[in-house]
């Protein structure tokens, strides 16, 4: 009778874990957007888009494998449900600089404002990224000096005859 009793013990966890779900996880998509329209870049060029959790405690970051820069479309095959803020990077394959994020950096992890919410499976969710002036990411004007322009803190040199 007592070797039936751990049996027995073992027996009802396994039925009662076995109704333990782990966490769902979805299949995700869509398009992004530019100003309303998809994202366009030259041949070679890359996109990168990374969903980062709304609530600070959860540290994971899910990355969209698949993205096909001639539709602008992203795949992301496992996420859970929940907010999260949205990073999107656009790069040149022919960049002269070593950051070469045609959005400026604005839209990178440590900037992004982009929210959305992931709810269901097989979810299609566009993001739409606005038209802003390239610059950096906080978003400045202008998107770098022109030629012959002075660098930082250099005086401007003289052009009148």
């Amino acid at each position: 009778m007592y070797r039936s009793i751990p049996t027995a013990c073992l027996f009802i966890l396994v039925v009662v874990l076995s109704g333990c779900d782990s966490p769902k996880k979805y299949s995700i998509s869509g398009t992004v957007l530019h100003g309303g329209e998809r994202m366009t870049w030259p041949k070679g060029g890359t996109l990168l888009v990374i969903f980062l959790p709304d609530d600070a405690s959860r540290k994971e970051r899910y990355a969209a494998h698949e993205t096909d820069t001639e539709t602008s479309k992203y795949k992301i095959t496992s996420i859970p449900p929940g907010r999260y803020k949205v990073a999107v990077q656009q790069f040149f394959p022919d960049a002269k600089t070593s950051f070469n994020d045609a959005l400026g950096g604005k839209y990178d992890p440590g900037h992004t404002d982009l929210v959305l919410e992931v709810t269901q499976d097989g979810q299609v969710l566009d993001i739409e990224v606005p038209k802003v002036a390239a610059g950096g990411p906080k978003g400045g004007k202008g998107g770098g000096r022109k030629k012959g322009d002075p660098k930082e803190g250099e005086k401007p040199k003289r052009t009148d005859p």
